[in-house]
C-alpha cells in the first residue's frame, strides 16, 4: 500500500515558461496528494543525478512520482531519470522506461505507430529530402524536443522554397526530421489509467481563429508558451466539438487505445492528432507523461470528464498499488 511519496522534478534552469511550469505540476501534485493523506517530499534532480537519486533512496519512498522533463537540462534526456530509477528498482508514476524512450524520439515513436498500423503523416529523413513530392508541403521538426519547443512556421515548406530547403538540409541528421504537413483540425486527446486499462477522455479541438486564415494552422512555441503572443491569443481549447461527428470521435478514441497498448503506455498521456478535409486522421506525436499543470490540456480535460484534480492523482498512483 502506497504510503509515502517524493515528488520529483528537474532543477529549473531558466525563466523560460516551458521550464517554469514544472513547478506547477509539482505544486498540483503536491496538494492533491496531501489532499488525499498521503506523506509526501519534493526533491529536485539536478547536475549531479547520481547523488540526487540516492537523497530520493534515502527516503524510502512507496512511489516517487516522477515529473523530471529534462537531464542537464536537455529535453531530449528525459528518460535517464526513470532509467536509474528503474535500474534502482524504485516504482515511478507514468509511461515506462521503454515507452518514455520511443515516444519521446519521434522518429522512433513514428515507426512504431507504422509497424502497427496506426495512421501518422509520411516521414523523412534530412538525408532523404530529395524523395519529397513537390506538391506537397512538410515540416521540419526536431527529432527529441517536447511541448512544442523548436516547432515553427519559419520550417514549413515545399521544395520549390529553394532558400528554406537549403537551410534544411544543414539541419543535424541526428535530431531533425521532416513530415508532410497536415493542413487541417487539431485534436488533443489525453489518456488516464483505468482498472480496464486506460480511459480516452473527452478531445479537446484546438480552435484556429480568423488570424490564421493566410497563416499556417500549427500550435508551435508561441501559440503554446507566449501568453503576449498573437498565436498564444488566437488559438482555443474547445471541447464538445465532435458531437455532431461520432465517427471521427469513435476512430480518435480507437486510435488511442490501440497505441496505448502498442506504445506500453501507462498512467496518464496525451496524443495529438491532425485531420484532413476528408476526415483522415494522422498522429502528430504521442505525449507520455504530458504537462498536468492546472492550465494544462490534461486537466482540463479531466475535468471536462467530470474528475477533480485529486481523483485524477488518486487514478494515477492507483496503477503502482
Amino acid at each position: 500500500m502506497i504510503k509515502k511519496i517524493v515528488i520529483l522534478h528537474n532543477q529549473v534552469l531558466t525563466n523560460n515558461p516551458d521550464e517554469m511550469d514544472v513547478i506547477n505540476q509539482r505544486d498540483l501534485v503536491k496538494k492533491a496528494c496531501e489532499n488525499l493523506n498521503y506523506q509526501v517530499s519534493c526533491l529536485t534532480v539536478g547536475n549531479d543525478v547520481i547523488a540526487d537519486i540516492e537523497r530520493v533512496k534515502t527516503e524510502k519512498p512507496d512511489v516517487v512520482f516522477n515529473l523530471v522533463e529534462a537531464t542537464w537540462g536537455m529535453g531530449e534526456l528525459i528518460y535517464v531519470v526513470p532509467a536509474i530509477l528503474n535500474a534502482f528498482k524504485i516504482p515511478y508514476t507514468g509511461v515506462p522506461l521503454d515507452a518514455l524512450f520511443v515516444t519521446t524520439n519521434k522518429v522512433l515513436a513514428k515507426k512504431l505507430m507504422r509497424f502497427n498500423k496506426l495512421p501518422t503523416a509520411d516521414f523523412f529523413s534530412i538525408n532523404e529530402l530529395n524523395q519529397l513530392n513537390p506538391v506537397k508541403t512538410y515540416i521540419a521538426k526536431p527529432i527529441w524536443e517536447e511541448a512544442s519547443v523548436g516547432i515553427s512556421t519559419d520550417f514549413i515548406f515545399n521544395t520549390s522554397e529553394i532558400d528554406t530547403l537549403q537551410k534544411i538540409k544543414r539541419f543535424p541528421n541526428s535530431h531533425y526530421f521532416v513530415e508532410e504537413f497536415i493542413d487541417g483540425r487539431e485534436f488533443n486527446v489525453s489518456m488516464l489509467t483505468a482498472k480496464n486499462g486506460v480511459e480516452v477522455l473527452p478531445p479537446a479541438e484546438i480552435i484556429f481563429s480568423e488570424y490564421f486564415d493566410d497563416k499556417p494552422k500549427i500550435v508551435g512555441y508561441e501559440a503554446k508558451w507566449n501568453e503576449d503572443s498573437e498565436e498564444y491569443k488566437q488559438t482555443n481549447r474547445v471541447f464538445g466539438t465532435l458531437e455532431t461527428n461520432r465517427k471521427l470521435e469513435e476512430n480518435l478514441i480507437a486510435i488511442c487505445k490501440k497505441s496505448w497498448k502498442a506504445f506500453n503506455l501507462k498512467g496518464y498521456a496525451r496524443i495529438d492528432f491532425r485531420v484532413d478535409t476528408n476526415d483522415n486522421v494522422f498522429i502528430l506525436e504521442i505525449n507520455g507523461n504530458p504537462c498536468i499543470a492546472p492550465d494544462s490540456g490534461f486537466v482540463a480535460a479531466a475535468n471536462f470528464a467530470g474528475y477533480s484534480v485529486d481523483i485524477m492523482i488518486q487514478r494515477i498512483l492507483e496503477e503502482l498499488n
